[in-house]
């Protein structure tokens, strides 16, 4: 107890040392640890990654390899069923056993082509039949694969008759069941089953994949993009595919760590394949963890032996390390409380030394910072409130100006003063797409530049933030090519570093100082200039030529030609007029071109809507159009625009005209096809040529009025009178096709079999009977 109890008294008077080894300590243990997760994360992970790059560099070539396969039996699956002998047995209601035999023959040399087919079958929905590779002609009813036969029945399923994986029951292996995976060619879809079927043998297509991999207890599935099991070498439930589709993404390939329900966790390999773009098939293999990773146990175990040795020797330094660092802490300590306690007797003090130290240096410090800003955010805001009230003419003497120069430290002249204005162009933009507060900072960084760019020159200036969309300077310069230029190097600058482009105004020398808010007026309107100079200018109010200020007018002459061109709706000769119009505008100061561009812009609405129908829009009106032109801000902005709108309106009227033009010549159109309805030669170019227009115009002026071809028009009114005569008539049907224009039976068969679903005769017979 004796020695326990001055420790324990001497620990409590030193809680500094007691917190730098327990911080030393902590930060050990934290490091040792996170090193040793790192290490052990990070090998594994390693090892986890080369085994899944390179099980996902197999797994793509093996799906790259089966979808080869796959898109082979889909080529040769369909060339084999486009063999006539075939189509024609598939599509015939009689036949002879020679015939079937030799179908049959067929279908076991296709059959035989390739190891991985199981067999082939050709049905003919007209004699209920199938003849199959195995087992030669067989009923439908009685057939072995009735699953196929339901499939083709149903809409539904009928649907998706490519790559089909389905179980097929063997006939003569005692009804043995086989995976097959199967294409249908339908001869005559939507009207009859009759279709060339082939079966892959989905296990023999398979091995490839099979053969990728030597893990144990290793898997492989495989989906196609209804999520069906194509394939599998485990058995899987609906539950086990949904869980595998969840983590295997569409589309891609890669690998991943999931944890099936009910088992350990396991390495996840997926890849993608698309086969002819019909179907895209997951190939998705499975390794368990504890395959891959059950040697690096032994290796975690070891870092784990070696890493408890280092932190017992880290300690150990740390405590050594600890004395020396507190003994310079402690002197510290106590100097600051002595100073402290003689500046404010009485008051206390933390236990915690530390603790005590920080709270009088964050005291002082505060304090500090607090009167700085203070007095800066004083000065600053102070100056400029004065500069906006110094342009904007609250000051009336010239003392009252000297002396607030004086008390805010500007140091400007009491002469020679002159403003320049920093006015932002296409600001509308800026202004939407961002708030006043970055519209703010803008505006700082934009003086910041100019003072910048400036400092250099023995002038003196000082800039003024006003707001909106410009940034003004007060300087003594006088009027100079050499200073003119240093305001186009700020120019650059703003727009090199702000990404903005400005307009400049410089205007004239100040008389007096209380003339300062007049000359500043006289600069901003002075910027609007821009209108003829264009974004980026300089303009120089000593430098610009008198120019007239008159209005400009339309001549007569060119109205008359305006309104000659309007109804042929020649567009280029409108846009020409008002093109050499502007050219005589550009010369006019802002306020007169402003007004001789809205007063042109009536005329023309005048003129307009003297050869149009209907009201014109309101974009023409006199408010609109006035704040069109301002937005524009220049002249070359307000060409295109000008164009652009004359042209639209101007094909608005054209199109008016043109609908009812249109409408006349297919009620036309319709009456000569009525007319030479029997006439062979009856086409599109008979038609064009017979309303005086070209063929390319016609069919898609035809095309785009009645949602119709001509050629699908001319035979839809030839099947409608050939089957009213059907069905009048016991004509021969090679005489009744003749007799409507149709030159080629064949042709005729095809069109009539693909809207009617049946040939004539069957047409014929059925109506006949049902009458």
């Amino acid at each position: 107890m004796k020695f326990r109890l001055p420790l324990l008294a001497s620990l409590k008077r030193h809680p500094t040392y007691m917190k730098l080894i327990f911080y030393f300590v902590s930060a050990n243990v934290l490091v040792l640890a996170i090193s040793f997760t790192l290490l052990n994360w990070q090998s594994s992970k390693t090892l986890l990654e080369e085994i899944g790059d390179h099980s996902e560099s197999l797994l793509e070539n093996g799906a790259q390899n089966t979808a080869q396969l796959m898109e082979w039996a889909l080529e040769f699956s369909f060339s084999s069923s486009n063999d006539s002998p075939l189509k024609v047995y598939a599509l015939s209601d009689q036949y002879s056993d020679f015939e079937t035999f030799e179908v049959w023959s067929r279908l076991m040399d296709i059959k035989n082509a390739n190891p991985s087919i199981d067999s082939v079958y050709l049905i003919n929905d007209y004699t209920n039949t199938v003849v199959d590779s195995r087992l030669g002609l067989n009923d439908a009813e009685a057939f072995y694969d009735q699953d196929i036969i339901e499939r083709l029945r149903d809409p539904a399923t009928a649907e998706h008759s490519v790559l089909i994986p389905r179980t097929l029951s063997i006939p003569l292996a005692g009804n043995k069941a086989k995976e097959v995976i199967s294409i249908v060619r339908f001869y005559e879809k939507g009207s009859s089953i009759s279709a060339f079927v082939l079966n892959m043998d989905t296990q023999r297509l398979m091995t490839l994949l099979q053969d990728n991999s030597t893990y144990a207890n290793r898997s492989v599935t495989v989906l196609n993009d209804r999520d069906e099991k194509v394939f599998s070498s485990i058995p899987l439930n609906t539950e086990q595919i949904a869980e595998l589709r969840s983590h295997g993404n569409k589309g891609e390939s890669g690998w991943k760590l999931f944890q099936p329900r009910n088992q350990g966790e396991q390495l996840m390999v997926y890849a993608s394949a698309s086969i002819k773009g019909i179907q895209d098939w997951t190939f998705i293999e499975t390794i368990p963890k504890s395959v891959i990773l059950g040697k690096i146990t032994v290796l975690r175990n070891t870092s784990l032996i070696l890493f408890f040795i280092l932190f017992v020797a880290s300690l150990t330094v740390i405590v050594l390390i600890s004395k020396r660092v507190y003994s310079p802490i402690q002197e510290l300590i106590g100097r600051v409380m002595r100073q402290h306690q003689a500046e404010k007797p009485g008051e206390g003090y933390s236990a915690n030394e530390l603790d005590y130290l920080s709270n009088v240096f964050t005291a002082q410090r505060n304090q500090i910072h607090e009167l700085t800003e203070q007095w800066r955010h004083n000065k600053i805001l102070g100056r400029e409130r004065f500069l906006r009230d110094f342009l904007g003419g609250i000051y009336h003497s010239a003392e009252e100006i000297c002396s607030q120069f004086q008390e805010w430290g500007i140091d400007l002249p009491e002469d020679q003063l002159s403003a320049a204005i920093f006015r932002i162009d296409r600001f509308s933009e800026f202004s939407e797409a961002y708030p006043e507060k970055d519209r703010r900072l803008l505006r700082f960084a934009m003086s910041n530049i100019i003072q910048e760019s400036l400092q250099s020159s023995k002038h003196k200036l000082q800039t003024v933030d006003m707001g909106n969309d410009h940034v003004a300077v007060v300087l003594s310069a006088p009027l100079s090519e050499e200073f003119a230029k240093k305001l186009q190097v700020s120019q650059q600058l703003m727009e090199q570093y702000l990404s903005i482009g400005t307009t400049v105004a410089w205007g004239r020398t100040l008389p007096s100082l209380t003339d300062i808010h007049e000359i500043y007026m006289e600069t901003y309107e002075l910027t609007q200039e821009r209108f003829r100079f264009g974004h980026g200018a300089l303009i120089v109010n000593a430098w610009l030529a008198d120019a007239p200020g008159e209005l400009y007018h339309l001549p007569v002459d060119k109205e008359r030609q305006i309104a000659q061109a309007l109804p042929k709706g020649n567009a280029d000769a409108v846009l020409e007029i008002i093109r050499s119009a502007v050219v005589k505008l550009r010369g006019l100061p802002y306020f007169e071109c402003k007004m001789s561009l809205i007063t042109l812009f009536m005329d023309i609405r005048r003129l307009m809507q003297e050869h149009s129908s209907q009201p014109l829009p309101s974009s023409w009106g006199l408010t609109s159009i006035e704040n069109q032109i301002m937005q524009q801000e220049t002249m070359e902005n307000v060409v295109p625009w000008m164009e652009a709108l004359v042209t639209k309106t101007l094909e608005d009227i054209a199109a008016a005209r043109g609908q009812s033009k249109n409408v006349a010549l297919i009620e036309q159109a319709d009456q000569f096809i009525d007319k030479q309805l029997t006439d062979p030669n009856l086409s599109a170019t008979m038609l064009a040529d017979h309303l005086g227009l070209s063929v390319n115009y016609f069919r898609s002026l035809y095309k785009a009025e009645t949602n119709q071809s001509i050629t699908d028009k001319i035979s839809e009114k030839r099947l409608d009178c050939i089957c009213r005569e059907l069905l009048a008539s016991d004509s021969p049907i090679e005489q009744i096709i003749h007799n409507y224009g149709f030159s080629s039976l064949n042709t005729f068969y095809s069109i009539f079999k693909k809207v009617y679903g049946m040939t004539p005769a069957q047409y014929r017979r059925m109506h006949k009977n049902g009458a």
